[in-house]
């Protein structure tokens, strides 16, 4: 019966020597076919392989991929071991809402999770990424204000008193040249060009994995010339005074990238220069910087000029 459907299949009876040749044609392909479907691995070792893969990328980067999958294998017992071809879109949506319980953290994962069917795919293990036909939960993003000036001027006082001095040279970074908290932690002192009056962040620090030279603002530069040193620029239990430099200064709560959305609103206000912040911040396109972080909501054309002149 296999056989005469194969046939028929062929187009024609099955004594005919033209449709036996295509019978055998079917069935060697037939075979190349069911041999490239059931080549794969399990899930884990795809991840596993995807840690290899991008072990050049920021060390933030590779924390977020081991931390995502390990959890997401952990909170669904079945995924480790499935083939990775098997998974199919219901499967990836099941895996994700079954991890994480916030939109936010579903969106990250499933970021992850389509980026290992895609290294998957590149080695042949499946024939497609199902996770692209799961739908990004939709994040409300939060609106972030820049920091008043008062605010801005309160922790740059506090930080000149002798306990919290140590501190002043990343503060300076993070307000007059939006150096990311993360990208902060990795600088070194040899990444401050005083002649060229640029600090350089390479690629393997930068979050998103560009280079970008971030002009000096005068102040800024004069502080860095000041307090200039070796290693890294954070000084020992950075997290700790960073920590007490706020609460110092009167902050009893804090959102982790204020300071990256007060530089981008100040320098937009004074500038008014899209192209010149778009390079200083790092970013692709100019969508990112218009729909979250630049909000001139209570800011005058005095007070920007006041925080580009404020001595540091």
């Amino acid at each position: 019966m296999l056989v005469l459907e194969l046939a028929e299949s062929c187009g024609g009876a099955c004594n005919a020597a033209g449709s036996l040749v295509r019978c055998r044609r079917a069935v060697r392909l037939g075979v190349e076919a069911l041999r490239e479907e059931e080549h794969s691995v399990p899930f884990a070792e795809a991840v596993a392989y995807t840690q290899r893969v991008k072990a050049h990328r920021a060390a933030r980067t590779r924390q977020d991929i081991a931390y995502y999958m390990r959890r997401m294998m952990r909170e669904v017992p079945w995924l480790a071991e499935r083939a990775l071809r098997s998974l199919t879109p219901q499967d990836c949506r099941r895996a994700l809402e079954q991890a994480y319980t916030t939109p936010s953290q579903q969106r990250k994962a499933r970021a992850i999770m389509s980026g290992v069917f895609s290294v998957g795919r590149r080695q042949g293990w499946c024939g497609e990424n199902p996770v692209l036909q799961v739908e990004a939960p939709a994040v409300r993003e939060q609106e972030i204000a820049p920091l008043p000036l008062e605010a801005v001027k309160r922790l740059v006082q506090t930080a000149h008193e002798p306990a919290h001095q140590a501190a002043l040279p990343a503060l300076g970074l993070m307000l007059h040249a939006g150096v990311r908290p993360q990208e902060l932690t990795r600088l070194r002192w040899q990444d401050i060009d005083l002649e060229e009056r640029e600090v350089c962040i390479s690629a393997r620090h930068s979050k998103t994995g560009g280079a970008r030279h971030v002009p000096l603002s005068p102040p800024l530069r004069r502080l860095l010339e000041t307090c200039a040193g070796e290693g890294r620029i954070c000084p020992p239990n950075w997290r700790c005074r960073w920590q007490n430099l706020r609460r110092a200064a009167g902050f009893s709560s804090w959102v982790p990238d204020v300071l990256r959305h007060t530089f981008a609103s100040y320098h937009i206000k004074h500038h008014r220069d899209m192209a010149a912040l778009q390079l200083s911040m790092g970013h692709r396109d100019q969508r990112l910087l218009m729909s979250r972080y630049i909000n001139l909501r209570g800011l005058s054309r005095q007070s920007a000029a006041a925080f580009w002149h404020l001595q540091l």
